[in-house]
């Protein structure tokens, strides 16, 4: 069992030098939701994500517990409502506990969580403790051999076990489910009746072209309204109103299903997209799909208020075809 511990951060936030408008862009977006990477490293390597000999930066360039509470307490004073821990795989941080810890001190609105529940079930306690309750997993496949060729790992029995038990201490639970053809996409319905039975959402995400995945065939890849048409032959699919910057839209069966579709490839988001990403080693980026970014490490506050300044104008209009840093430095 994980100690449950406090962190007492004294931290103050000084607004006279802030961004106009409260992190609102040119084109009206508000950036609301950050996608905080507290690592690279994995203990899978997923086929769309990552080789089997991937190479990981230093623990010694991450930023530190205090380091992302200073950093998160800034932006939530400018209006970030939502912040996601991510990866790599979040989990295997030394330092995990503390960095939640020093989040929820800040007073952060919204904290969730993004795993593929390996190492899950330990930390359902210090998750619960500090208000953690949404949990996105993800589950490729439920046919063992799948899974394995997928993510080169054998737990798929673990990973069930996880999600079964979230659900059963009561956490929100999402599933996340690349889809690939030739691969798991004759999964669809199975995969739906399993999140069915669990009362949970599961999501259908398209195969991105981002780092590692663009030496994928084309012929792995299925656009979302590809997997609707198939599901449509099982399912009356009944669409649910979504927030307009969601990163998903979603449908609900009369059975009871709860499916959600992230179509980044052939319906992007960009137009209403909410969301900043912090790397491990302190890389603040604007969209997922672009390179460029701005370090925060070692910034004065006057020099990292300038740097979010500049962020709002990096944001793109429109996605790029492909990107070539590594997911799982960026984070998920």
């Amino acid at each position: 069992m994980l100690s449950l511990f406090s962190v007492e951060l004294g931290l103050m936030v000084v607004a006279t030098t802030a961004p106009s408008q409260r992190l609102r862009d040119a084109q009206g977006r508000q950036i609301r939701k950050l996608r905080l990477s507290v690592t690279d490293r994995c203990n899978l390597r997923c086929t769309y994500c990552m080789p089997v000999d991937a190479a990981f930066m230093s623990p010694q360039t991450y930023l530190t517990p205090a380091e992302y509470a200073t950093i998160v307490a800034e932006l939530v004073e400018l209006g970030i409502e939502s912040v996601r821990l991510t990866g790599g795989e979040p989990l295997l941080r030394v330092e995990f506990a503390e960095i939640v810890a020093a989040l929820a001190a800040v007073g952060v609105p919204e904290l969730s969580l993004t795993t593929n529940g390996i190492r899950l079930v330990p930390f359902l306690p210090l998750l619960a403790h500090y208000g953690v309750r949404r949990l996105n997993i993800s589950l490729d496949s439920l046919d063992p051999q799948t899974f394995a060729a997928i993510s080169h790992g054998h737990y798929l029995d673990t990973v069930k076990a996880a999600v079964a038990t979230a659900v059963q201490q009561g956490f929100q639970v999402k599933l996340n489910m690349v889809v690939m053809g030739g691969v798991n996409d004759h999964e669809l319905v199975p995969m739906v009746e399993y999140a069915k039975g669990l009362g949970i959402e599961v999501r259908f995400l398209e195969l991105m072209r981002i780092g590692y995945a663009c030496h994928l065939g084309s012929d792995r890849f299925i656009s979302a309204a590809a997997m609707i048409e198939r599901l449509r032959q099982h399912y009356d699919l009944r669409p649910v109103p979504r927030p307009l910057d969601s990163t998903s839209f979603n449908f609900e069966t009369a059975c009871g299903g709860q499916i959600g579709f992230i179509a980044s490839e052939s319906q992007p988001f960009c137009g209403h997209c909410s969301r900043w990403r912090l790397s491990a080693d302190g890389i603040l980026r604007a969209c997922l799909f672009k390179e460029a970014g701005v370090s925060l490490r070692g910034l004065s506050q006057r020099e990292r208020y300038a740097a979010y300044e500049q962020m709002l104008g990096m944001k793109p209009s429109l996605r790029g075809a492909e990107v070539h840093h590594a997911m799982h430095q960026i984070g998920g």
